[in-house]
């Protein structure tokens, strides 16, 4: 018996996403998840008395064998991937993470209150902070407990990107590049001219508020004519001095009123930055004043659901180690029988057609 691909399907590359998206393939597989989802809500009441009953190696048993019951008639993993599921969870939930301990031992409330607990640990914890090995945002609970409060972090870290932004974009200017490719930063140079001008005007500046002092000033026009002299070479100097400062003073003021924007947006990052670390500071409280207010029922059905959550996270890494076993079948396939018996053969006789011309043309034919 032979098979032949299907005509639409020209290129290696086409297999993966075709049997991604094939209706058999995404039907069998939401099968598979409906059936879980089933199977776990009959599971929950045995979870729910779990601080009761304190038998945690007979739940496993349990979860176990009335799983593989739920979803081998369906036939996609077969017994030891089925198995695979549930044994991943558990050591997760179990050896891990120690949830299921914990919940064992403390109940649904008290787990939650060790989630929040191991999150105050680890952002007072310094040594462990430095070594990044946790973000205590990424902890699940958090997402749960406090949506708004990532809501603001993310709104927050959204508006200093964009200050950033703004502020990188004020700094490159109009030109953006020098002819030898290299970023020039606008700000800087706008800053070295007032720093130049306000340089070259400096001394000039101090003589004028010398000469512009009032008449208790020694050396001030005005406490030399107290003294009855004649001020009129310092009044000359006065106006010869400003005239000097005046046109550098209104390059100065012009420069300044460009880099206006961009200290308003210095000032405004650092405003947002320091809201960010306010809200960070805020986090263990935040959960605390959330956990607290959870009665017993939502805490267990919060539990539950990031139970579930885990255990379809599991269940979808077989279902798609097994999606990718199959891609990779059909791949090899299309390696080895792409070019089929027939075309091979037609081939071969076109090159026997055309050997035996060659050899009629050479005479040995």
């Amino acid at each position: 018996m032979y098979f032949e691909f299907v005509p639409t399907l020209t290129e290696r590359s086409q297999i993966k996403p075709q049997i991604e998206t094939n209706p058999g393939v995404v039907q069998q597989e939401e099968k598979l998840r409906l059936v879980t989802l089933a199977w776990w809500q009959q599971q929950e009441l045995d979870l729910i008395e779990l601080p009761n009953t304190k038998q945690l190696m007979k739940l496993r048993s349990q979860l176990l064998q009335t799983f593989e019951q739920a979803v081998r008639p369906i036939g996609l993993l077969d017994r030891f991937k089925t198995m695979g599921v549930i044994v991943s969870w558990w050591e997760e939930a179990y050896e891990e993470s120690a949830d299921l301990k914990r919940l064992e031992s403390r109940g649904f409330k008290g787990l939650i209150d060790s989630w929040v607990e191991s999150i105050r640990d680890e952002i007072e914890d310094e040594d462990r902070k430095s070594a990044q090995k946790f973000d205590p945002l990424s902890h699940k609970i958090v997402k749960k407990l406090v949506p708004e409060y990532l809501q603001e972090l993310e709104e927050t870290e959204a508006e200093i990107a964009r200050l950033e932004q703004e502020k990188e974009a004020f700094e490159q200017g109009d030109e953006g590049e020098a002819e030898d490719g290299e970023t020039v930063n606008f700000v800087k140079e706008l800053e070295g001219q007032l720093k130049d001008l306000k340089h070259s005007i400096k001394d000039a500046q101090k003589r004028i508020k010398v000469l512009q002092g009032s008449n208790r000033k020694k050396g001030s026009i005005k406490y030399e004519a107290k003294q009855g002299r004649d001020t009129t070479e310092l009044e000359e100097e006065l106006a010869e001095l400003r005239s000097q400062v005046e046109p550098v003073e209104g390059e100065i003021s012009e420069i300044e009123e460009q880099l206006k924007p961009y200290y308003q947006i210095l000032e405004a990052l650092r405003e947002v930055r320091k809201r960010l670390r306010e809200l960070k500071a805020q986090l263990v409280e935040r959960l605390q004043e959330a956990s607290e207010a959870l009665s017993l029922e939502e805490a267990q059905q919060l539990v539950l659901e990031l139970f579930r959550v885990d255990l379809l996270a599991q269940l979808e890494r077989y279902v798609t180690e097994h999606r990718q076993l199959v891609i990779a079948a059909v791949e090899n396939w299309w390696d080895k029988y792409r070019v089929t018996l027939g075309e091979i053969e037609q081939e071969e006789e076109g090159l026997s057609q055309d050997l035996g011309k060659l050899l009629r043309g050479l005479g040995y034919v």
